[in-house]
């Protein structure tokens, strides 16, 4: 009886080891926008391509560990990649990842860094 206990508290383990992968994964875009930021001036001149992302993590799925995933955040990190001034034709995607221990959501942001050109 204990050698059939044992073997099921590790059949039980290893089953939980497999399990805490990604449970499910979401993925769906948000919107198209011919920029992120308000156009500050209309001369610019185009440093690249760009992405950017912001992240949160809550704790089996209701206990926020993080600050929320943003927009503005998102944007931030693809204009900094570029050292540039504002993202045009940006597009946005949301991702949701579910595990066992909780949920990670994702923002992307993919666009054209653009630097104003002073006078």
């Amino acid at each position: 009886m204990k050698r059939k206990a044992a073997f099921l508290k590790i059949f039980l383990f290893i089953v939980l080891m497999l399990c805490t992968g990604c449970l499910s994964f979401k993925a769906h875009p948000v919107g198209v926008e011919p920029n992120a930021r308000n156009m500050t001036c209309p001369e610019y001149e185009v440093l690249g391509e760009a992405e950017g992302l912001s992240s949160s993590f809550t704790l089996f799925w209701f206990v926020p560990v993080t600050p929320a995933a943003n927009f503005k955040e998102a944007v931030d990190d693809a204009v900094k990649s570029k050292g540039g001034d504002n993202l045009i034709e940006a597009v946005f995607t949301r991702e949701s990842l579910v595990y066992i221990v909780g949920t990670v959501n994702n923002v992307y942001v993919k666009g054209k860094v653009i630097r104003y050109l002073q006078k």
